[in-house]
């Protein structure tokens, strides 16, 4: 899932569609970054030892090709992973709004 789908999500399930675009970028900004965290600790959790330091050391660098060929390599469903992720934030965010 890249960035623009993601964003076209949390629009739709939040119900934010109609708000300025300022307005959405601001929730949408906020609750990807918490996606984020929460992906980055599950693909932690997922690697093996070995490969963690690996996994930081990447990171640091911020080379996104060199990051999808390791999480290639040690989280083939990486995709599936984003989903829950997804799900999961948005379900706690909702159940939290009321």
């Amino acid at each position: 899932m890249n960035n623009q789908e993601l964003r076209e999500v949390l629009i739709k399930e939040l119900g934010i569609g109609g708000l300025p675009k300022e307005a959405q970028d601001e929730v949408v900004g906020k609750l990807g970054e918490i996606i984020l965290k929460s992906v980055t600790v599950a693909i932690f959790e997922r690697l093996p030892d070995d490969a963690r330091k690996e996994f930081e050391d990447i990171g640091k660098k911020g080379d996104q090709d060199m990051m999808q060929e390791f999480l290639q390599r040690y989280i083939p469903d990486m995709s599936e992973l984003m989903d829950e992720e997804v799900k999961r934030t948005l379900k706690n965010f909702s159940e939290g709004a009321k």
